[in-house]
């Protein structure tokens, strides 16, 4: 249902959503329209539900090809794992913030970056519920909706547990792609999923700022996410730009953050809304540019791998 193409475009949404979400809260308020800045702030929840659904279904047609085996296992850390760690230890090293053993262990388990230290619980949850094989989608929603509920009861932030429901999405229309084929395609589309998502997102937004209810709010997360299945269906993407920043997606997220700030520490004036814009265009710049020397060296560091193997 969802091509590599498409899912590329739409992960470099994401990224661009995510960007512009941090951006925005870190620019001053009479950068320009306050009321569209906050709103702007908010867009990066939306952006990880869309990570989230296209991690989920990933992972499930990667498996319903090869299964979970060493393969597998060598592609998610040398993507994920291995760019993440080399990154943050480098600017762990410049700031010279490694000064305990806890600080560590929260290098190790991405603790600083909620979003990969939660994809990590996914990838390491997934990977042991399918090679049990049985009822394996039953496990993999009780391990998110029981981990989604520690997080939630230990009192972390809303944003480590919004996304959560999207990754089960993900999961399930793979799933249901694989017992139906084609008639799950045309079922989405006859249906107007995309449609139905955004209203019932509407719908649960305007819940959400009478309630001011977490329930509410990951309910418009999740309709979101519906509404981003439905068009990731429905439409067929293309061009060059999206598809390059949805591949080198993960190094901009790492990347965009520290560097932003260490512009605005230089000079001020890069917290004003031109100031953010051309930092961002430096950010997304730089940040392919590193992606691509690092998926040169990783490609090399895996096809050596393979040939031992």
């Amino acid at each position: 249902m969802i091509d590599n193409r498409t899912s590329k475009v739409f992960r470099g949404i994401a990224i661009l959503m995510v960007i512009a979400s941090h951006f925005a809260g870190g620019m001053y308020e009479e950068s320009f329209n306050e009321a569209l800045r906050q709103w702007i702030s908010t867009w990066g929840v939306y952006g990880v539900d869309i990570f989230f659904l296209l991690s989920g279904y990933g992972l499930v047609k990667s498996y319903q090809k090869n299964g979970i085996d060493k393969r597998f296992v060598l592609k998610r850390f040398l993507n994920s794992y291995v760019p993440y760690i080399l990154i943050v230890c480098f600017f762990a090293l410049i700031d010279r913030s490694i000064d305990s053993p806890r600080a560590l262990i929260n290098l190790i388990i991405g603790y600083d970056y909620w979003f990969m230290c939660v994809l990590f619980a996914f990838y390491i949850m997934f990977m042991v519920f399918y090679r049990i094989g049985k009822v394996k989608e039953v496990l993999i929603s009780v391990g998110v909706i029981a981990f989604t509920y520690m997080l939630r009861a230990k009192g972390f932030s809303p944003f480590w547990e919004l996304s959560n429901g999207a990754f089960l999405i993900g999961i399930y229309a793979a799933t249901l792609e694989e017992k139906f084929g084609e008639k799950a395609r045309e079922f989405i589309i006859k249906t107007n999923l995309a449609f139905m998502g955004f209203a019932l997102m509407i719908i649960c937004a305007f819940w959400h700022v009478f309630s001011e209810t977490f329930a509410s709010h990951m309910t418009a997360s999740m309709m979101f996410t519906v509404m981003t299945l439905g068009l990731c269906v429905q439409f067929k993407a293309g061009g060059i730009i999206l598809p390059t920043l949805g591949r080198y997606s993960l190094y901009i997220y790492l990347l965009h953050s520290r560097i932003f700030w260490k512009f605005v520490a230089y000079k001020d004036e890069w917290s004003y809304l031109k100031g953010a814009v051309i930092a961002g265009l430096i950010v997304l710049f730089v940040s392919v540019a590193i992606g691509f020397s690092m998926e040169l060296w990783i490609g090399r560091i895996s096809g050596r791998s393979e040939k031992i193997s």
